[in-house]
């Protein structure tokens, strides 16, 4: 079982190695020396990535949980304050992003230093909530709970991180909405007590998959990649927010333009007449992207206004070439160049901000669903209920079509919410599942012909559940829960079991601000939500969250 924060970050440039250790342990970072290039200064800052997504919530009682983020900023160790988005703000249903990550904001010009916290300011939680009539989601009930501590959650890392020069470092913020939020008693209403964690890309770190929309730039057949841009959102006006994307031999491409949504040869992806296309890419991040090129260019030196110079971050300023028209500049840029205008340096547009294996890439549109399985797959097709929010509603359970893979190509992928390649013998009742495919209304029913399939291996097989702790034993306690049933049970007192491996977290709600803090120590009389497996009359914690409520 992951540790649901690990600060792991290996930090690479061509002036210098910084080894950080991870989890559990100190780091020690060597010495920085300015890079050897004549005219060249250390770089003074970093980029961060933020990346959003959502633990499940229960989809028998939402519709959709809708969060809006106003602002996000990086705390130091002397609580400095660095803005990495401030608005405007930007909602999302979070049941959207139980399966998947996506890209929030990357923010450039980050002061290189060590940060140990994140906050980010909820305005507001709309609750959705399911109801009997899912053909007409418009008379849906809704709730608004009230955002403690003005909606400013402080997240602590379990070890401090550090952005250095040039670096690129990207965090994922995952909302626990299932342990955040919970039904006051006899279902009159629900509180917010939120659930956040932080983990920072690392290779060791055990993510989940993450969705990318953007237009193919480049190609390279030989190399099996291609330049995806305008698929980050960026804080910073002089670049295309690219990455850059790799395809192995376990990735798919599917083809929803020119042939019906069926998988292609992985050839035809890297085809010239792609070039310009907007596709949807879902893989695998890299931990580490390479340094972008820089350089500390004189004012002198700056070229006047309509003019570019292509600077060379290897030659002095006095053997850089004249300037000529910025439109005349090549693109893609050679190795070791930038581009300065007459107000200063101009990074290389194209930069990439990450790098990501692809598992499938999807031309043209493609229907997202989640739902349920309701009948078990076979090699070539599964049934599901579609939940209540989706973009379509069927009366009774949807056909999903496996396909197969062409030669030269894969069929459709079928992957844990990890990305662990898994085959038509994991879609099994009653797993959630999140398909992209195409609809196809022609035949007697309508079946949905699947590019992906994310199997959530064990969402299906855990409960939330919350109540005040009545004793605690070395390995395990007794809750006296709030709700009546548990895991479809009635039950006065639960005994959970824990160990070493099971996450444990402090939520301290007080004004003006929620901290959220890995760690804590189990007593009695503590309020806790607990994800526990259903098992029973055994139950096991996959998680505990300790709240304490220090508001007078």
């Amino acid at each position: 079982m992951k540790n649901a924060i690990r600060i792991c970050i290996l930090f690479l440039s061509a002036a210098l190695i910084m080894a950080l250790t991870s989890c559990g342990g100190g780091g020690d970072g060597s010495d920085v020396s300015a890079p050897d290039t004549p005219n060249a200064t250390l770089q003074s800052t970093g980029t961060v990535g933020i990346l959003l997504t959502d633990k499940p919530a229960d989809l028998s009682v939402f519709a959709s949980i809708n969060a809006t983020i106003e602002s996000i900023e990086l705390l130091g160790n002397e609580e400095n304050r660095i803005p990495i988005y401030s608005g405007p703000s930007k909602t999302f249903d979070l049941l959207k992003l139980t399966h998947e990550a996506i890209p929030f904001t990357f923010k450039d010009d980050v002061p290189i230093g060590t940060y140990c916290k994140i906050r980010m300011t909820l305005s507001d939680l709309e609750l959705v909530l399911a109801d009997n009539t899912p053909e007409d989601p418009t008379d849906n009930e809704t709730y608004h709970p009230k955002m403690p501590g003005n909606g400013k959650l402080d997240l602590v890392a379990r070890e401090c991180f550090d952005v250095g020069p040039g670096e690129v470092v990207t965090v994922q913020i995952d909302i626990d909405a299932g342990n955040s939020i919970h039904i006051v008693g006899n279902k009159k209403g629900y509180n917010f007590r939120p659930v956040v964690f932080v983990d920072v890309l690392s290779e060791s770190f055990d993510g989940k998959l993450v969705r990318l929309d953007g237009q193919i730039t480049e190609v390279d057949e030989d190399q099996q990649s291609l330049l995806l841009c305008d698929a980050v959102p960026m804080n910073y006006m002089n670049t295309m927010g690219c990455v850059e994307v790799h395809f192995g031999e376990d990735a798919a491409f599917f083809d929803n333009k020119d042939f019906g949504g069926t998988p292609r040869p992985l050839d035809e992806l890297f085809y010239q007449d792609k070039l310009g296309e907007e596709i949807s890419i879902v893989g695998w991040p890299r931990h580490w992207v390479e340094p972008s090129p820089y350089a500390d260019v004189p004012e002198g030196y700056y070229p006047p206004l309509g003019e570019c110079i292509l600077w060379n971050i290897n030659l002095e300023a006095g053997q850089q070439p004249p300037p000529i028209a910025c439109d005349q500049i090549p693109e893609p840029l050679p190795d070791n160049n930038i581009v300065v205008d007459h107000s200063g340096v101009v990074k290389d547009i194209y930069y990439p901000f990450m790098k990501l294996d692809a598992l499938v890439a999807e031309l043209g549109d493609f229907l997202q669903l989640n739902g349920y399985v309701t009948e078990n797959a076979d090699i070539s097709e599964f049934y599901m209920n579609v939940r209540e929010g989706e973009s379509i509603l069927t009366d009774s359970p949807l056909g999903v079509v496996l396909q197969e893979g062409p030669v030269g190509g894969h069929g459709t992928r079928i992957v844990s919410k990890s990305g662990v390649l898994l085959d038509f013998s994991s879609v099994i009742v009653p797993k959630m599942v999140q398909v992209d495919g195409t609809l196809n209304l022609m035949e007697a029913e309508p079946l949905l012909f699947a590019a992906l399939v994310i199997v959530d291996t064990k969402g299906s097989e855990t409960e939330q559940v919350t109540g005040t702790i009545l004793g605690v034993d070395a390995d395990r306690l007794t809750l006296a829960p709030e709700t009546e049933t548990v895991c479809g049970t009635a039950v006065e007192q639960l005994v959970v079991g824990y160990s070493l491996e099971t996450e444990i977290y402090t939520v301290i709600i007080n004004e003006p601000n929620v901290t959220i803090v890995p760690g804590g120590t189990l007593e009695t009389g503590q309020n806790v939500g607990i994800s526990v497996f259903c098992d029973p009359p055994v139950y096991c914690a996959e998680s505990i969250v300790i709240v304490e409520d220090q508001r007078p």
